[in-house]
């Protein structure tokens, strides 16, 4: 079931009914992928754990208001957003300490280190140029490029058009490439 993305008629309406074991399957479908929006949002996994606790227990209050106007997933993602973008506006954010993951990884086995180490600092280059982008850049790439949501899913998501999402995605692989050419 993970991973689901097919229709989800059935599971809202039993998630509607309270149906205690429908919100296991739902939370087991979509707990990786609102967990990966989340730590690509923030750079940080505690904050993103908080996050995807949040999210399904939002959706779990709001559940009665699903309308299924959008796909299931879509509304999650959509509350998902909102919560990362609110963490990253509020000025009590943590900062995670830079390359702490790094070195534990590198000292737990030495073999193929030198492959490890460069693979590290292209996944934290990455990561740096997302973290870096502005915030309405930053949750379209990871929308799309990460999530694999289409230009509708999106802008059914954020409150856009999908040329606006176009243009936003554009921008942001432009600014991507950018920062990342020396890995290119």
């Amino acid at each position: 079931m993970e991973g689901r993305t097919g229709d989800d008629s059935d599971l809202v309406h039993r998630l509607q009914r309270g149906d205690p074991r429908a919100f296991e399957e739902f939370v087991i479908a979509y707990q990786h992928r609102v967990f990966g929006v989340a730590l690509r949002m923030l750079g940080n996994r505690a904050e993103a754990e908080e996050i995807a606790q949040e999210t399904f227990l939002r959706a779990h209050r709001a559940l009665a208001n699903f309308r299924g106007d959008a796909k299931l997933s879509t509304w999650l993602y959509a509350i998902a957003s909102r919560l990362c973008l609110n963490r990253l506006a509020s000025s009590d954010r943590r900062r995670p300490r830079e390359g702490e993951e790094t070195l534990l990884r590198l000292a737990s086995d030495d073999a193929g280190a030198a492959a490890r180490l460069e693979r590290s600092e292209l996944e934290q280059a990455l990561a740096a140029a997302i973290e870096a982008l502005p915030e309405e850049r930053r949750m379209v790439v990871v929308l799309r490029d990460v999530q694999g949501l289409s230009y509708e899913e999106i802008a059914a998501t954020l409150g856009l058009e999908p040329g606006t999402v176009r243009s936003r995605l554009h921008r942001a692989r432009m600014d991507l490439k950018a920062k990342l050419e020396r890995f290119l």
